[in-house]
């Protein structure tokens, strides 16, 4: 039913918004005139009925740029917050075309005080408004209505697993009608769902109701796509294509366009957000700079101990690598007696370590011996919080048996991180020290870098595995 009646309620749609711009626009016009009055010795108060023009100059500049950006197009595969971004960029773009009109043909004059009342107003109430019929949208198909029919190209493990989720996500409405592969015989226990081969495709489309056709082919079978895609087009139905390299692209990849050519990006990277860049660099000297402060007169009185109870320089200084596994130097107290560097850059530190002073062996299981990586972390080097920083020799060596290892150094090391923090610290499981901070890679959020913060100081700084 609501298939046929698809038109009539897209319809329907754009009329509620038009109703719902104008009456927050009515609103944020009483609440101006009520709450904000003008002095009527230097200005009448303007009649709503002088608004009128610039009215229908709003809802005509929505419905413009609502249809431009896609706001009306189907969102069955995409999340109902989707409604959200799109609805303030057309918020922007039309108070500032709105604007733009008036001050270039002086054709009307309107308060700045309203405009400022009325954008966020109808942002909260057109996004809930329109995230709201998603939800009715959703919980319809679930309940069977307005189903969409599914043809998947490619019956192997690419395509059976999107036919998976599709069948789990009842909320998009997609019913999968069949595969079409050229391995009959190779699929014994997906024989009943394979109703053809790929050169069927014309004969499918014509005598099935397909709405979308996703492909799921192998780079081996790929040469079927140029076919598929033509079929599509000539039977007028939405074409997808899964890249056979999917398992390898992380969901939140990013997908840059270089003059028309798509680059899609393995992993989510957060070195290209602002946040990264910006915030995290600010709260990072803010810190730092408050750390060492506070704790200067406990850093003197370590570096006293240090140099009183054994021989040797105060600092530990060590090469590390840092960003793009570009070397940098990496500052300590110094825990342990003089050694060569060929020694300590190459020797993996184990307990009851020999070359360890006892003030050494205090500060190593307080994590005190780190406290002038903060200098690193002012200087630019590191980041309060991010993957630990390695040795060349060591790092060199990890990646020769975890080919992902080097990832890590894709962002600014840290003084804590998300595996220190799951107790992986010291001589424990490189493998799995490396799983958690590929998940902070991946996973990066300003919220996440203050949550390990958080729990570095709730579990304290004494660690067993820190010898």
């Amino acid at each position: 039913m609501l298939r046929e009646r698809s038109g009539f309620l897209n319809t329907l749609w754009r009329i509620a918004d038009v109703i719902l711009l104008v009456s927050c626009f009515t609103i944020a016009y009483h609440i101006r005139f009520t709450y904000f009055p003008i002095r009527p010795e230097v200005e009448s108060i303007p009649t709503l009925a002088v608004y009128l023009p610039n009215i229908l100059l709003l809802s005509l500049l929505w419905l413009l740029l609502a249809e431009a950006l896609g706001l009306y197009k189907t969102k069955r595969i995409e999340s109902p917050w989707t409604d959200w971004k799109i609805i303030a960029y057309i918020l922007m773009l039309t108070v500032f075309l709105y604007t733009s009109v008036g001050f270039i043909f002086k054709s009307f004059d309107v308060s700045r005080l309203l405009l400022l009342l009325f954008t966020p107003f109808a942002f909260i109430v057109l996004g809930g408004w329109h995230f709201g019929f998603r939800l009715l949208l959703s919980n319809a198909r679930v309940r069977g209505y307005n189903k969409r029919g599914l043809l998947i190209i490619g019956a192997g493990q690419t395509g059976r697993r999107f036919a998976y989720e599709i069948s789990t996500h009842r909320e998009t409405g997609y019913q999968v009608i069949g595969f079409l592969d050229d391995r009959i015989d190779d699929l014994p226990d997906h024989a009943a769902k394979v109703i053809g081969k790929v050169s069927d495709i014309r004969a499918v489309l014509e005598n099935h109701l397909i709405d979308r056709v996703v492909v799921a082919l192998g780079m081996n079978d790929s040469k079927h796509i140029q076919k598929v895609v033509k079929e599509c087009d000539y039977a007028g139905v939405e074409v997808n294509i899964i890249p056979d390299l999917f398992q390898f692209i992380h969901p939140k990849a990013k997908v840059l366009n270089l003059n028309g050519i798509p680059l899609i990006g393995i992993r989510q990277n957060p070195v290209d957000t602002w946040q990264y860049v910006y915030l995290k660099r600010l709260f990072d000297i803010l810190f730092s700079l408050t750390i060492l402060l506070i704790i200067s007169p406990l850093f003197l009185l370590i570096m006293a101990t240090i140099k009183l109870t054994s021989e040797g320089p105060v600092f530990f200084v060590q090469k590390r690598l840092g960003t793009h596994a570009r070397p940098f130097l990496f500052y300590k107290f110094r825990t342990m007696c003089i050694s060569n560097d060929a020694e300590s850059d190459t020797r993996w530190t184990v307990r009851d370590d020999q070359r360890v002073t006892w003030i050494g062996s205090i500060l190593r299981s307080t994590s005190l011996d780190e406290l002038p990586q903060f200098w690193n972390v002012l200087k630019g080097d590191m980041s309060v919080v991010g993957p630990r920083p390695e040795r060349p020799h060591f790092a060199k060596m990890f990646r020769e048996d975890i080919p992902a290892y080097m990832i890590r150094h894709q962002v600014k090391t840290g003084l804590t991180g998300w595996a220190q923090v799951n107790g992986l610290r010291g001589d424990t499981s490189i493998k799995e020290r490396l799983e958690y901070d590929l998940y902070y890679i991946e996973n990066w959020s300003f919220s996440l870098d203050l949550r390990i913060i958080l729990m570095t100081i709730i579990k304290g700084f004494v660690n067993q595995n820190a010898y």
